[in-house]
């Protein structure tokens, strides 16, 4: 398939609203070993998305389906999981997120075209708009990227954004793949792709812990205490379904880790925070800082490193070899390793990417 314009898709569009519609769309994707997939969801009054249209396009059909109505989905969704059909998308981590907590399962193989442009010498973060521009000539208004998908019936207008976030993703990947190939490279595709299907979704403390801003100048004990904060937050933000930085902010729960209060007067007493945090969740933030010295959570937390200071001289050294190998091979130094990924390497805590796999060997990393 080569589409070089919407009107030139012979596949017809079907909005899927209603059990029959779902049945059909069900049968036609039985024997489909790809398909392209994109979300609609919303989540900003929420701590899970809720999931509002699901589109699905291969060789043969393309559909948006309503997941706002009362249908059992169960079947489409055993149908786009079974192996050993594989989805492509387009920056899938999101999109993996809400259809996995819907379907309660992710498919066996990925494509990921974010991924596949990066490791093509795109810019890592490259939208799909720019993509099809840059892959197939295709370009895309992006006037409905803030459509209220929640609003029933949808617009012509958003549907046809809607259709096109997967008309045009297959043949784009059959372009990447054959450039992947020509290059060597389809091998650290395919591994990278296996990575983001089995990395953590949605509220993993730690990494939700390790992503907090000003964390890593924080004492171990601190540390400790900013941690037990961000479970109390996910547990809470869950059971309520509201986002975590409406129950406490980053930049809040990084202070009150650095005071560690010992009750709630002196949480009451940090001027930083909201003048009704205290009131409403005092004692069930200083029963989680209680738990903070737990043996089993200063160990989690030392194994990160992000208390120890980066050896200067070697992680200077890591950031040449990363741009020399990134400009031979004309990619970002980035895709190759973050600054994140090289300190965590020079603090003893790698990520396994680096101690394994295509970047590991590239970088010479395998046999240190």
């Amino acid at each position: 398939m080569d589409l070089g314009t919407r009107e030139s898709d012979p596949r017809e569009e079907r909005l899927v609203a209603d059990a029959t519609a779902l049945a059909d769309v069900v049968a036609a994707l039985a024997d489909a070993a790809m398909v392209a997939i994109d979300t609609e969801f919303v989540r900003e009054r929420t701590y899970y998305p809720e999931l509002c249209l699901i589109q699905i396009a291969a060789s043969d059909s393309i559909a948006c389906v309503d997941c706002l109505a009362d249908l059992d989905y169960a079947p489409l969704f055993a149908t786009l999981t079974r192996p050993p059909a594989q989805w492509v998308l387009h920056s899938a981590r999101q999109d993996l997120e809400v259809v996995s907590q819907r379907a309660g399962k992710l498919p066996s193989r990925l494509i990921d075209t974010q991924v596949a442009a990066a490791l093509l010498g795109e810019p890592p973060q490259l939208g799909l708009q720019d993509l099809l521009a840059r892959v197939l000539g295709v370009n895309l208004g992006k006037e409905h990227t803030r459509t209220d998908w929640t609003r029933r019936p949808l617009p012509a207008a958003a549907l046809r954004y809607a259709f096109d976030d997967v008309r045009f993703l297959l043949p784009a990947w059959a372009h990447l793949r054959k450039r992947l190939v020509d290059l060597g490279r389809l091998d650290w595709f395919e591994e990278d792709c296996a990575r983001l299907l089995v990395q953590p979704l949605g509220g993993d403390p730690l990494t939700i812990f390790s992503r907090i801003k000003g964390i890593s100048r924080l004492s171990l004990p601190q540390q400790c205490a900013a941690y037990a904060l961000v479970g109390w937050r996910e547990r809470r933000a869950r059971d309520s379904n509201r986002p975590r930085r409406w129950i406490l902010a980053d930049e809040h729960l990084v202070q009150i880790a650095r005071v560690r209060p010992a009750d709630t007067a002196e949480l009451a007493a940090i001027a930083e925070l909201p003048r009704a945090f205290a009131a409403r969740w005092g004692a069930a933030v200083i029963s989680a800082l209680a738990s903070s010295d737990s043996a089993a959570i200063s160990s989690e937390i030392a194994t990160l490193g992000l208390d120890r200071e980066p050896d200067r001289a070697a992680l200077k050294e890591l950031k040449s070899r990363v741009k020399a190998r990134a400009d031979a091979l004309g990619i970002e130094p980035e895709v190759l390793a973050s600054r994140r990924d090289l300190v965590a390497l020079t603090t003893g805590a790698p990520v396994p990417m680096l101690t394994s796999g295509w970047r590991a060997s590239v970088l010479g990393l395998d046999d240190e």
